[in-house]
């Protein structure tokens, strides 16, 4: 289970940044990439990986340290609640672009409260994979201060810049 993870975790992050420039291409071209099959496919994985987080809290009885001691769990509890905002803010942002229609898939309207939403999620996105990225490099059996660790955060920023400004153009109603 605890090699188990850091794999799924790895799959999680490299499907969210190719779900991120799929979304881009979709929201800044005339380009329009139907993410059906695919977004099953990654929920499947961020289910997983959820449960497969929950578990090992759980199991390994840490859960009553981060009771006991919520201060010095500060980083942790940042870690947990960001991915619970994940989880329900995810399940409404499937609803936020596009309506299935008997002909296909139209791109939604797009105003304010779903922008605030999206931006919503991209931050608990940043703050979730951010935080988590020393511990799966940990994971992994990386060195969490080499190379890697710079490079993929920086991978990550700019995915999570790229949603970010995505949503904001198509909300404006910009295309390139």
């Amino acid at each position: 289970m605890q090699k188990f993870h850091p794999i799924i975790a790895w799959m999680v992050l490299i499907l969210l940044i190719i779900h991120l420039a799929m979304g881009c291409v979709t929201l800044l071209t005339p380009v329009f990439l139907v993410q059906g099959q695919f977004s099953y496919v990654f929920m499947g994985f961020v289910c997983l990986h959820g449960i497969l987080a929950l578990w090992k809290v759980v199991r390994g009885g840490m859960w009553r340290d981060m009771l006991r001691y919520p201060n010095a769990n500060g980083r942790y509890w940042l870690r947990v609640l960001s991915g619970a905002a994940i989880l329900l803010l995810t399940l409404q942002h499937t609803q936020l672009f596009t309506i299935h229609t008997p002909f296909g898939v139209l791109l939604r309207p797009f105003g304010v409260p779903s922008l605030l939403w999206q931006l919503t999620l991209s931050a608990a996105l940043a703050v979730h994979v951010l935080f988590n990225l020393r511990p799966l490099l940990l994971d992994s059996g990386m060195d969490p201060d080499a190379r890697m660790q710079r490079w993929v955060r920086t991978v990550c920023v700019l995915a999570l810049l790229a949603a970010a400004v995505g949503a904001v153009c198509y909300a404006v109603g910009v295309k390139l």
